[in-house]
């Protein structure tokens, strides 16, 4: 309900100070519906049918990530930029509708317990100065006092975050969680993919449009292929870890984001479109095998009363990927490119290649983290 309102006012906000603070409200619905996904599968699916639950949700997940540039793209040409939020107010009210024919139990101690408003306060807090400070380092520079003041608000919020959940009986989130192996791999496995992920994706266009030069239309399409490659893939990904250890799926997952990365670091202004194509299967493949099955293996570690807690964490470290993505490889292509003109002209290319290639050393590292997943059981018929 937040969200629809939300998008339906930033469909008819006529200033960019309004719609930031629209925006900021919609994001609270926003943070509600996607923080919720894996513990609802959890809670409310039998576990044989869990996994096909995390694979669908992903699937749902590419194609979005695969229509909405698309859509956005020809609403902004023909229409205008407040279109964009349109399009998602008959989605979200269809959601709404669908989610009053959910019938859920309610847990017996349902509105009993405490809650930790000072927890989740200081969660924000914490979480707010870390991304305003990382979002303003191209501005103001790493040496300026507003980015460190962010940056210590942020640490000092951070530390009473922990002594907080330390000592309140009923926590936002349990930090002992975090001594469950699978989970706080699965969660730094998250942060580590969508970092390289998102990063690539931010930087991929960049390519296409000013390297290649190919149409925005066109390059468009080619965004398009990793996600319904993903897509194709996810539903898979349960009959797959019927006969491979989830594990070793986890690990094909990464092992798939790194060639694709050192692929990407190979192109140039002559490499082939079907070369190029290839790259982007590569990486859909790796995000339909890794997201539903890592899903699966961290949030099938937790106790089953803190599914809300494992699903919120995940989120977050996700959320936290998608942002590091975005300013690690823009400021590596910003230092590399300015670096590489000073002293010998070389193209853009070469800070395209350079950045591609970092991104494939995070993904190796990111491999070598799965590896120390503890063993599941395969998931049954």
């Amino acid at each position: 309900l937040i969200f629809s309102v939300g998008t339906f006012l930033s469909f008819m906000a006529k200033s960019f100070e309004v719609l930031l603070v629209i925006r900021f409200f919609q994001g609270v619905g926003e943070s509600l519906l996607y923080v919720v996904g894996p513990a609802f599968i959890r809670k409310n699916l039998p576990e044989n049918k869990q996994q096909s639950a995390y694979s669908i949700w992903i699937a749902c997940t590419g194609i979005g990530i695969g229509l909405g540039p698309v859509i956005g793209g020809y609403l902004i040409s023909s229409q205008s930029w407040n279109w964009v939020f349109l399009i998602n107010f008959p989605l979200s009210i269809l959601g709404l509708f669908m989610m009053f024919k959910v019938k859920l139990s309610t847990p017996e101690n349902f509105g009993r317990r405490k809650t930790d408003y000072f927890g989740a306060i200081y969660s924000f807090l914490f979480l707010a100065g870390l991304i305003y400070g990382l979002n303003m380092i191209n501005r103001f520079g790493s040496d300026s006092p507003i980015i460190w003041l962010a940056i210590a608000l942020s640490v000092l919020f951070l530390i009473l975050f922990i002594r907080r959940e330390r000592a309140f009986i009923n926590p936002v989130f349990n930090l002992k969680l975090f001594a469950i192996r699978n989970f706080s791999l699965a969660a730094i496995g998250f942060f580590l993919y969508f970092v390289v992920n998102v990063g690539s994706r931010f930087l991929r266009p960049f390519y296409f449009e000013n390297e290649r030069l190919l149409s925005a239309e066109t390059s468009g399409l080619l965004m398009m292929v990793s996600p319904f490659v993903m897509i194709l893939i996810s539903p898979l990904a349960k009959i797959l870890s019927r006969k491979i250890q989830p594990k070793n799926l986890c690990v094909a997952g990464n092992v798939f984001l790194a060639i694709s990365m050192f692929m990407f670091a190979s192109w140039n202004a002559q490499t082939e479109l079907w070369f190029i194509v290839f790259s982007m299967i590569l990486l859909g493949i790796g995000m339909g095998l890794y997201y539903p099955i890592s899903s699966y293996v961290g949030m099938s570690s937790l106790p089953y009363e803190n599914s809300g807690m494992g699903s919120a964490a995940i989120s977050t470290s996700k959320s936290l990927g998608k942002l590091m993505g975005v300013l690690l490889f823009a400021s590596l292509f910003t230092i590399i490119s300015s670096s590489i003109n000073e002293t010998n002209g070389l193209i853009f290319e070469s800070a395209t290649s350079i950045t591609f290639f970092s991104g494939g050393v995070i993904a190796i590292v990111a491999t070598l983290i799965s590896f120390f997943l503890k063993k599941l059981k395969k998931v049954g018929n």
